[in-house]
């Protein structure tokens, strides 16, 4: 066999094997197939917290923001009439508010005061501190003598009730003049029963819960609003009041809200409050919840009548402080109390989630966890 023949018989081995070599790199094996899979998971394992954690970051920095602002405008409504805002714990603080920044004031005031009272007199948790915002920055009318009910501003006339016809109804005015904040319409509380009808003395825009006071949701996600204290009520305590005494915010799907105590101590039985000359806004993060331990006596459990006790949380220690009244002599005695810290809520609470650990305020500059101090 000459050397030409013996290379042509060689041929066909070498292209079989060349056309085999190919067809077995044009695909994975099954164990390639598993490692590229384990590989992706665990990318997948990484990824997918980090965006939620993004995604969450940045829904609770545009509520804080939002938060800024409203504190901006309470700022400018301080600087415009020369007085903070009444949180409405206390008519008294409220009346004189009124009267100070509009002097001619007249049946206006008395209007309002009707709103707000019910069959036990005046009632604080008509214009809740949730409701207070939408109130105040919303604007009043330019009128010195009806700034409630003058054009523009918050109370708009539908037409005469009532057994004689001569009792005036109100409804929610929807174009307010000399707002100090636009309100996202989606995050208040407005609503009209029927919808398809034009507004009439029984078909009126008002609030889901019925009056004239709309709250101003934190989120879209939830019902839970942004809470305002002034700073003169703080530890306000309404001795005719048949629930809820101390000055607060409370709502079953938010729980409830004080304002917040300083971790500087005091040697004459009184509390240090954050923001203690101006005022305190809340938002409840974005689960939508403040809190519960604040709506308790501190002992037992929940208590919705308990009118000698509160409880006060602490920034920025996360423990929490408590005040007990003498029904007898009114004298009020504070203690921290020692089964709370990091702002978790005690066994006594029966609440396994920690609701207060994300609340934003206006005194911090992020979520009350993150600037934790023990």
């Amino acid at each position: 066999m000459n050397a030409k023949q013996r290379l042509s018989s060689r041929m066909p081995s070498v292209q079989t094997h060349s056309v085999d070599r190919h067809h077995r790199s044009a695909g994975f094996t099954l164990v390639e197939l598993l490692v590229v899979i384990t590989i992706i998971g665990i990318l997948m394992g990484i990824a997918v917290p980090a965006i939620f954690s993004a995604v969450s970051t940045a829904k609770s920095t545009a509520m804080k923001m939002e938060l800024n602002s409203l504190e901006t405008a309470v700022q400018k409504y301080q600087e415009k009439y020369g007085d903070y805002p009444p949180d409405f714990s206390d008519w008294a603080v409220a009346e004189r508010h009124y009267r100070k920044i509009f002097p001619r004031i007249s049946g206006d005031l008395v209007l309002l005061k009707t709103l707000l009272t019910d069959t036990n007199g005046y009632n604080p948790t008509i214009m809740d501190r949730g409701e207070v915002l939408a109130w105040t920055l919303g604007g009043y009318s330019s009128d010195p003598l009806r700034p409630f009910t003058g054009p523009g501003g918050p109370f708009e006339l539908v037409g005469m009730g009532g057994q004689a016809g001569d009792i005036p109804i109100y409804q929610v005015n929807t174009d307010r003049d000399n707002k100090l904040f636009d309100f996202a319409p989606a995050q208040l509380d407005l609503t009209i029963p029927n919808k398809n009808t034009p507004p009439t003395i029984n078909n009126y825009y008002r609030s889901s819960d019925g009056d004239l006071f709309l709250s101003y949701a934190a989120s879209t996600k939830t019902e839970t609003p942004f809470v305002y204290f002034d700073s003169r009520t703080y530890e306000y305590r309404n001795p005719l009041s048949t629930s809820k005494g101390f000055n607060g915010f409370w709502r079953p799907e938010a729980g409830p809200i004080r304002p917040y105590i300083s971790d500087i101590v005091q040697t004459d039985q009184t509390w240090q409050f954050m923001k203690p000359d101006s005022f305190q806004i809340i938002a409840p993060g974005l689960d939508g919840s403040f809190g519960w331990l604040s709506k308790q006596n501190g002992t037992t459990g929940p208590s919705d009548n308990d009118t000698v006790s509160a409880v006060y949380y602490q920034y920025p220690t996360g423990k929490a402080g408590q005040v007990v009244v003498n029904p007898g002599n009114g004298v009020r005695t504070r203690v921290l109390r020692n089964d709370v810290s990091r702002y978790k809520e005690p066994v006594a609470a029966n609440q396994i989630d920690n609701f207060q650990e994300d609340n934003l305020t206006n005194f911090a500059d992020g979520k009350l966890i993150d600037e934790l101090k023990e």
